[in-house]
Formats: C-alpha cells, structure tokens, sequence
C-alpha cells in the first residue's frame, strides 16, 4: 500500500511508507532579515534605530552621520544547504538632504552580498553628509535586500527603515561691544595756571597773612 502526503510551505517532515520502507523528507529554506541603525559621528551620538519622526535622532546641518546595515540569514542549519541563502543583494538608496562622503554624487548603493549560510550575517556601514538646511525636516533612509534558497524556490527580501530630524540651531548675536569710558576733561584754566583744592588754598591764605603780620612787627 502506497501513502501520499502533500508538503506544506512550512519546514515539514513528510513519513511515506514505501513498499513496507520508510523515509523522511525535510524541506528547508533561508530566512533572510535586515536590520538598519543610524548614528550621530560629529556629536558621538547613541545608536537609533527609530523609524518614527518621535524618536528620530536629531541631527545638524553639516554632521556626519554613520548608517550601518545587517542582513542575516535566521535559518536553522541544514548539512544539504537547502537553508542557504544565495545571490544576496543589498541595495540603498540615498534620501535628499545627505549625500555620501566618499562619493557625494552617489545616490543608491548596490552591495553584492552572494550566499548567507544560517546563522550569519553580513555588516554594512557607510558615511554621509546631512546637507538638509530646514529645521523640523525628517530624512528617512530606507535598506531592503533580495535573495534565494539555492535551489531558487524560496525568493527572499525585506528593508528596513531609519529616520534623523534636523535641527538648524537659532544664531547667536554678536555682542555689542562696551565703549571704554572717557575721563572727564578738567578745565582749561591758562596757561601756567595751577588748580588748588578749596581746602589748600584756606591754609596757604591763612599762612600768608601770618606772615605779614610778622613783618609789620618787626618794622615796628
């Protein structure tokens, strides 16, 4: 007697008794992810991974942002390789308001991965400029991924988003500078002449007519 059983998508374990013998059949297939982080390298800014304009990473015009892209493959390992995951691309598309460092004329980048076996993944990072000049602007930045099984019957892809609000800081004004206060002129009393206090000029008046009055005596 012959039994049939119809394989499921899901990672099946199918039990045909043939002619009194029995096999396991498995069917096995990658699990491709992605995940997408961004960072402030100008201001050594914590790791965001938000995807939301409220939780964003603020960011200046001028700073130097680090993205940085993973894509794995979450399968459980297979000895036959069915779990592999083969003609990995990651491709990413560069956003108005950065431009890339290294290139700023650049705008999409195409990273040819190949084959991800389970377990591991592949890192990806590069720089750019936010040249974004209003403030409140949100820049979203988006990293997706394509791939296969080896036996390409099980088309894998997925992206992953990241968004940075700019802030333009309000200029500060410059200062107006103190003017150095000018000493008062005294005034112009002649040439040759002197200025004497009030107080010094009784006691020099005082001292001249004491000493008239002595000469008188001595006349006298």
């Amino acid at each position: 007697m012959k039994q049939v059983y119809k394989l499921t998508a899901a990672s099946v374990v199918i039990s045909a008794t043939v002619l009194g013998l029995t096999s396991t059949v498995f069917a096995w297939h990658p699990q491709g992810k992605i995940t997408k982080t961004v960072q402030d390298v100008t201001t050594s800014s914590k790791v965001s991974s938000a995807a939301d304009a409220g939780s964003a990473l603020t960011v200046t015009p001028g700073d130097t942002l680090l993205y940085t892209v993973v894509v794995s493959n979450a399968a459980d390992a297979a000895a036959n390789h069915d779990n592999d995951m083969a003609k990995t691309i990651m491709t990413d598309t560069l956003p108005d308001g950065v431009e890339l460092v290294s290139n700023p004329s650049e705008r999409q980048i195409t990273e040819n991965i190949g084959t991800i076996v389970p377990g591991d993944s592949v890192t990806k990072q590069y720089e750019v400029k936010v040249t974004d000049q209003t403030d409140g602007d949100v820049i979203t930045n988006k990293a997706c991924f394509t791939g296969n099984s080896l036996a390409n019957d099980n088309a894998q892809s997925g992206c992953a988003t990241v968004v940075v609000k700019v802030h333009v800081p309000t200029p500060t004004p410059t200062p107006t500078p103190t003017p150095t206060p000018t000493p008062p002129e005294l005034p112009n009393t002649g040439a040759g002449s002197v200025i004497v206090p009030v107080a010094a000029a009784s006691v020099i008046g005082y001292a001249l007519y004491l000493f008239a009055v002595k000469r008188r005596a001595a006349k006298n």
